[in-house]
């Protein structure tokens, strides 16, 4: 299997985007292209937010991985935050998304983060039966939500 993870650039952008968009119209999110491009920019050209990483297959960009860092004193100083992980459907079946997860966990290591967390959709069966083949496990607290 030909494939690579690498770190995203401005360049890639309108693809970056149609593939939320697209990962989006699954569930029904809202999907803002100005918003989205403009968080692509700063997300990208700022490391301390993150970093974006796009799944290149034979090629073709086939996905993308976004890492989010932040702080917790719960779990020790800095950690992860899988917040997106997106395949394109023509993509699925190709070991890439275990491919991610090995990647996310050696990223995770190799940079010195305490713990990587994830939010998934209850309905999305598949995902979290890979999730946890990879040593995820359901946290004993739900996820909440206050915007403003």
């Amino acid at each position: 299997m030909n494939y690579q993870i690498l770190n995203t650039t401005t360049a890639d952008i309108p693809q970056l985007s149609q593939m939320m968009r697209d990962f989006y119209a699954i569930d029904f999110y809202p999907f803002d292209e100005k918003v989205t491009t403009e968080n692509f920019a700063s997300f990208i050209n700022d490391e301390k937010y993150g970093v974006c990483f796009k799944m290149v297959f034979e090629g073709d960009i086939a996905g993308y991985i976004i890492l989010v860092k932040y702080f917790s004193f719960e779990f020790g100083g800095e950690i992860l935050f899988l917040d997106e992980l997106y395949i394109k459907p023509e993509f699925q079946g190709k070991s890439l998304g275990k491919k991610a997860l090995e990647f996310v966990k050696d990223y995770s290591v190799t940079n010195h983060f305490k713990v990587v967390l994830l939010e998934i959709e209850n309905h999305n069966e598949r995902a979290k039966k890979l999730y946890e083949h990879y040593g995820f496990q359901n946290h004993k607290r739900s996820l909440m939500i206050l915007k403003n």
